[in-house]
């Protein structure tokens, strides 16, 4: 028994709600402080003194938490890997661990130190390496089978670069957001977005209406379009009232 447990809710932005119940009003009565120490489970039909407890909820996003819910949280932001921690982490923990996992060695697979970057600055740009964990295992599953299909001995080893990622793991995610280079035209600002994946650099464009001088631009409306001598020989002569 413990006075003090922990309990760790995992992504908690992604409770449903459906015809059986809403989770979240649950929590509500679980998570606050004022009605946690009586608080009944219904399924067990036993009181629970949760007062003790110390709830650490983890989420990706805020904006789906009810916002009843998120006020009785205290949020703490951790930010997410910089390129340099993606890569020490890469080379030293999740490029041999898929090795091992799909049965490649290093005598038959090689990731140059290129290859790896431009893997995390175009194709996994999230806050973690879950991404990238499954570029990396893609890679070695492609090797894996090729190997598989020809006789080991006769397999060479295989040299991922820069110039070959395309071949296993497909076209570049992210591309560069630069559409000029370090001036920028008259008429053109940069601004920057926020998004869950980082951020973009957006070009705004500001157009202006000249006056033409010597051109004359006709418009016709079409009530005051003259009538042809067809169309007057249609129409019905009025006879005199």
């Amino acid at each position: 028994q413990s006075s003090n447990p922990v309990i760790l809710i995992d992504e908690i932005d992604k409770l449903g709600k459906d015809f059986r119940g809403d989770p979240s009003a649950a929590l509500l009565e679980v998570l606050d402080p004022e009605q946690n120490s009586s608080y009944r489970d219904h399924y067990l039909d036993v009181p629970l003194d949760l007062s003790k407890v110390l709830f650490v909820c983890t989420a990706n996003e805020l904006d789906t938490i009810p916002g009843p819910l998120l006020d009785r949280m205290e949020v703490i932001r951790i930010a997410g890997y910089v390129f340099e921690e993606k890569l020490a982490i890469a080379n030293q923990y999740l490029i041999p661990s898929t090795m091992e996992e799909n049965g490649v060695g290093d005598t038959k697979l090689s990731l140059e130190d290129e290859a790896v970057r431009k893997m995390i600055r175009d194709y996994a740009r999230e806050a973690g390496v879950r991404q990238l964990r499954k570029l990396l295992d893609k890679v070695s599953r492609k090797v894996a089978l090729s190997m598989v299909r020809k006789k080991e001995e006769e397999h060479p080893a295989v040299v991922v670069g820069s110039d070959n990622l395309t071949t296993y793991i497909g076209q570049p995610v992210f591309l560069t957001d630069r559409l000029f280079g370090q001036t920028m035209p008259p008429g053109v600002v940069m601004g920057l977005a926020w998004t869950n994946m980082g951020g973009a650099t957006l070009f705004i464009e500001a157009r202006g209406r000249l006056p033409l001088e010597g051109i004359e631009i006709a418009s016709v409306s079409i009530e005051g379009s003259p009538e042809t001598e067809e169309e007057r020989e249609r129409k019905p002569e009025s006879s005199p009232g």
